[in-house]
C-alpha cells in the first residue's frame, strides 16, 4: 500500500541498492584490529580499577499537531486532521569514562491520530512498529549503542554511533554515515553501525578511520579522514569508498572565523567507468550583540538528474536524494531574554521551488521544562524536496521535559 500522497511525513519507500563484493571495509576492520592490538602492548603497568555504574538521563517531548492539507477543492473542515507525537529519549553513559566508555540512546515513539494512520499505510522497511492498537502505534529506535576504549596510541569505538565527518548543519555532501532529519525541529542525526579508530597526533590533528558494518548485499563502506589546524581554520581531507554505489569520494572540509564564522565542503564523486561530478557546500553563521543569531548554507550539485530513488520521509528518519543543482538553508533566531526566543528557518530545493518553512516560539517555562509553539509549511511540488501534490501546513504545541 502507498501512504497518503497529501501527507508529508510517511511516503512509501522502495530502494534497491547495488551489490558489491569490495574488500575496502574489511581492510579498515583489519587496520582497526591491528591498532588495537599494538596499543594494548604499550600498556606496561596495571591500570587502576574503576568503579562500575551508568549515568542515566533523558527527555520527554510531547506534541499535539494539527495538519492542514491546503486543497481549494475542499472546505476548511475537510482539510484538517489531527495527530499526536510522543517521544521518550533515554540516554546512558558509563559513570567513569577516562579509559573505557559505554554510550547509548534509545527513542521510544508513541504516534496517535493521523501519524498512526500514516504509519499503518507505509511499506517503508525502516519503520517497524513494535506495538499497534486501534488508536496508536509504538516504535523503538536505537540511535546510539557503542563501546569505546581509550588506549595510549588510539581511541577505538565499535557499535552504533552518530558520525559527522562534515561541517554542514543541514547540507553535508561529504557525510555519508549520518543523515539529518529535516522534518525534525532540532535536525536530529541518524546513527550508523561502524568500527572507528581515531589516532591523535595532538590536540588539533590526527587520523580518523571508519568501516561500516554491512553485508556483501549492502556493499562495503569505509572512510579515512586526516584533520589539522592552521591559523584560525580547521581543515580535513577525506577519502570514502561506497560499494553500494560503486564510487569513491574525495573531499576537503574547512571551518574558521573571519568577520563571521565560515565553513564548507568541496567534494568530488568518482564512479566506475570514469563518470565523476562535483558537489560543494558553503555556510556561514553570525551573531549580533548576543541577541540576533543567523545561519545560512548553500549547496551546489554539478550533476542534476531525475529522482530515480524516492524520498523516505518520516518523523524518525529522512533520506532525500539531493539531485537538483541548487539547495539552501537559512535560519534567524531572536533572543528575547534568557528564557524566551523566536526563530524562523527555511530549507529549500531552490531549483524545484520546494522546501520546508518553519516558525517557532520557545519558552523555558520551568526549570528543565520548555514549551514550543511552531508552524511548518510544505509547498506542493512533485519533484522537489518533499514530493506531494498539495501544500501542507502543520500547527504544533510541544511540551518538553528533561530529566
Amino acid at each position: 500500500m502507498k501512504a497518503n500522497a497529501t501527507h508529508p511525513f510517511f511516503p512509501s519507500l522502495s530502494r534497491e541498492g547495488t551489490q558489491s563484493r569490495r574488500m575496502w571495509g574489511e581492510f579498515f576492520l583489519i587496520f582497526s584490529a591491528c591498532i588495537c592490538l599494538f596499543s594494548f602492548t604499550q600498556i606496561a603497568y596495571a591500570q587502576p580499577k574503576q568503579d562500575p555504574g551508568l549515568i542515566l538521563s533523558g527527555v520527554s517531548r510531547n506534541d499535539l499537531v494539527g495538519i492542514q492539507s491546503i486543497d481549494n477543492s475542499k472546505s476548511i473542515g475537510r482539510q484538517m486532521d489531527f495527530a499526536g507525537s510522543n517521544l521518550l529519549t533515554l540516554d546512558m553513559r558509563s559513570a567513569i569514562s577516562s579509559q573505557v566508555k559505554i554510550d547509548g540512546s534509545v527513542d521510544l515513539w508513541l504516534f496517535t491520530g493521523a501519524y498512526a494512520d500514516a504509519i499503518r499505510q507505509t511499506d517503508s522497511s525502516s519503520i517497524l512498529p513494535i506495538l499497534q492498537t486501534t488508536s496508536a502505534v509504538v516504535i523503538a529506535d536505537i540511535r546510539k549503542l557503542y563501546a569505546s576504549l581509550y588506549l595510549p596510541l588510539a581511541d577505538i569505538s565499535v557499535g552504533r554511533q552518530i558520525i559527522s565527518f562534515g561541517q554542514g548543519m543541514v547540507f553535508s555532501p561529504i557525510d555519508v554515515f549520518s543523515t539529518v532529519n529535516i522534518l525534525d525541529l532540532s535536525l536530529r542525526r541518524s546513527g550508523s553501525d561502524v568500527a572507528r579508530v581515531r589516532v591523535p597526533f595532538g590536540d588539533l590533528s590526527g587520523i580518523d578511520a571508519i568501516a561500516k558494518s554491512t553485508s556483501q548485499k549492502d556493499g562495503a563502506a569505509a572512510a579515512i579522514k586526516a584533520y589539522s589546524h592552521a591559523g584560525c581554520f580547521d581543515f580535513s581531507g577525506i577519502g570514502i569508498y561506497q560499494g553500494a554505489q560503486n564510487e569513491a569520494i574525495t573531499g576537503v572540509t574547512f571551518k574558521g572565523d573571519l568577520v563571521a564564522g565560515v565553513y564548507g565542503e568541496l567534494v568530488e564523486h568518482w564512479h566506475e567507468g570514469g563518470d565523476r561530478f562535483f558537489v560543494g557546500m558553503l555556510g556561514t553563521d553570525y551573531s549580533i550583540e548576543n541577541q540576533w543569531f543567523f545561519t545560512a548554507e548553500y549547496m551546489f550539485n554539478e550533476r542534476a538528474q531525475i529522482n530515480q530513488i524516492p524520498a523516505q520521509l518520516s518523523l524518525l528518519e529522512t533520506s532525500i536524494p539531493l539531485t537538483h543543482h541548487h539547495y539552501g538553508f537559512v535560519n534567524a533566531r531572536y533572543k528575547i531574554n534568557d528564557i524566551m526566543n523566536v526563530s524562523a528557518s527555511a530549507i529549500a530545493d531552490i531549483t524545484a521551488q520546494s522546501g520546508i518553512f518553519t516558525a517557532q516560539y520557545f519558552y523555558n517555562i520551568l526549570q528543565n521544562a520548555n514549551i514550543i509553539l511552531y508552524v511548518q509549511y510544505y509547498p506542493a511540488s512533485m519533484n522537489g524536496l518533499l514530493p506531494q501534490n498539495v501544500g501542507t501546513a502543520t500547527y504544533g504545541l510541544r511540551i518538553e521535559v528533561a530529566f
